[in-house]
């Protein structure tokens, strides 16, 4: 089952549910915000903020790609170039703007992939995109043989090409300068011109460079202690974390799975077939790890490695869970600083000296022991500011809201600039003060309107407040 049939298959459960039992798929609370930037490592921030609701409709996150030349990504551009030039050798890469709804960019490669039947390891990226907003950002396609016709002829859920070219060589991290964030904020009370004096504060000296949420994993918020486990050379343990753990973020149907499942022990084509005849989309990562495991029943190593992609994520989310510790307590005495940080995922001993206490605390020392088998996760050397500067603040009010505009560098977290305005609030269940009523952000900044992207995503066009938002990956 490839992820948009377990997209399709989840669907249809979930609107099951939602007539038949929608307690079953409701959050009845959530969790507040201090909670989780403390879970997260992140002690230095202001708590005493007006609260904010956002990505209650797809148009309050946007993000638009900006390249390490200046070129900027849309959403609202649709052009077609149906009359570009045929490629040579020196120029057989098809590049393409990607907007997409609702999914990231790894979930949308992997749907082009599939209905374009080209591989997904040649698709190229400068970086990854938001799921839960609509975004756009430049796709490259390598050696494609389809021509322009019949790309536009298939359908790809969640996601729409437009303004094709050929050109050279591919896309990679290294094209990427930032990306522009425009941001729907619901308040619970009346902008005032506190939130304004602190917008400009921002814009003047920064604000600290830390990891948010979905580095952790989002909802789940369980990546880093997967990572931790795998560097305590746990790795069975980690492996049935990700398969079973259950916390009060869950929906009741997604933890009675899960429970159920690590009821059947090691019955792993049991659990496989458990998971993919309720959640299959959700549960899509886990779906591949069984596969894996039903093969080869104790090679808890091996499956890793087969889970690459995630297991690379967990280690990044725990190194990243030390650097935002080292940074909060850092900060506690020097403020909003401008030094560089190395992560500790570092060939170099000197770059580990940082976090050694953590490590000692976490028994994780041997960390590089129990990374050995992963080729994959390279150690390296990476400096990372302590300190950012959100560029082009621009923001307008409506009534219990406002909408800000701003760009920052990559590798940057809108959320981690919100926090510094907001006590944010997102998901299930909504609060009674948050004003429900659709907007459109680009009329209210005066740059134009959403019309034509929402009528592109008419079918993928969702609110919060309808259902329990259900197909998200780990």
């Amino acid at each position: 089952m490839n992820s948009r049939e377990a997209w399709e298959k989840q669907e249809e459960r979930m609107k099951f549910y939602r007539t038949s039992n929608p307690d079953l798929i409701s959050r009845k609370s959530k969790r507040p915000e201090k909670e989780i930037l403390n879970e997260i490592g992140i002690f230095n921030v202001n708590f005493d903020k007006p609260k904010g609701y956002i990505r209650l409709f797809p148009e309050d996150f946007i993000v638009e790609e900006k390249r390490a030349g200046g070129e900027i990504s849309r959403i609202n551009d649709f052009r077609i170039n149906s009359e570009i030039a045929k490629p040579d050798e020196k120029t057989n890469t098809l590049y393409a703007n990607l907007i997409k709804i609702g999914i990231p960019t790894n979930v949308a490669a992997q749907r082009i992939s599939e209905i374009l039947e080209f591989p997904q390891t040649k698709i190229g990226t400068a970086g990854l995109k938001d799921s839960d907003a609509i975004t756009s950002q430049l796709i490259a396609f390598p050696g494609i043989e389809l021509g322009l016709g019949e790309i536009m002829a298939r359908k790809i859920p969640n996601v729409y090409l437009s303004n094709f070219y050929y050109g050279k060589g591919s896309l990679n991290a290294g094209d990427l300068e930032g990306n522009i964030f425009t941001i729907t904020v619901r308040t619970e009370s009346e902008i005032d011109d506190k939130l304004k004096i602190k917008l400009n504060t921002i814009e003047q000296f920064g604000i600290l460079n830390y990891f948010q949420s979905q580095r952790f994993g989002g909802m789940r918020l369980l990546s880093h202690e997967l990572g931790k486990l795998i560097m305590q050379g746990n790795y069975e343990q980690a492996i049935k974390t990700f398969l079973f753990h259950t916390s009060s973020n869950d929906i009741p149907l997604l933890a009675n799975i899960r429970k159920k499942a690590e009821d059947m022990g090691n019955d792993w084509a049991g659990i496989k077939k458990l998971f993919e005849s309720e959640m299959p989309y959700t549960l899509f990562n886990e779906i591949r790890l069984l596969d894996y495991l039903i093969k080869n029943p104790t090679n808890f190593i091996g499956a890793l490695i087969d889970l690459k992609d995630q297991t690379q994520l967990w280690a990044y989310a725990y190194s990243s869970l030390l650097f935002n510790k080292h940074l909060s307590e850092y900060s506690k005495v020097k403020g909003c600083v401008d030094e560089k940080f190395p992560i500790f995922l570092s060939s170099n001993p000197d770059d580990v000296k940082n976090y050694k206490k953590y490590l000692e605390q976490d028994g994780t020392l041997n960390f590089k022991k129990y990374l050995f088998p992963f080729k994959f996760l390279i150690l390296k050397g990476k400096q990372l500011p302590g300190r950012i500067f959100p560029k082009d603040i621009k923001y307008n009010t409506f009534e219990k809201g406002i909408v800000i505009k701003f760009t920052l560098p990559k590798g940057a977290y809108a959320t981690t600039f919100l926090t510094n305005l907001f006590e944010l609030e997102q998901g299930l269940p909504i609060s009674g003060w948050v004003n429900a009523t659709e907007t459109d952000p680009k009329k209210i900044l005066g740059e134009g309107d959403i019309e034509g992207v929402r009528a592109i995503f008419k079918d993928y066009w969702y609110y919060k407040g309808q259902s329990e938002n259900t197909t998200t990956t780990n």
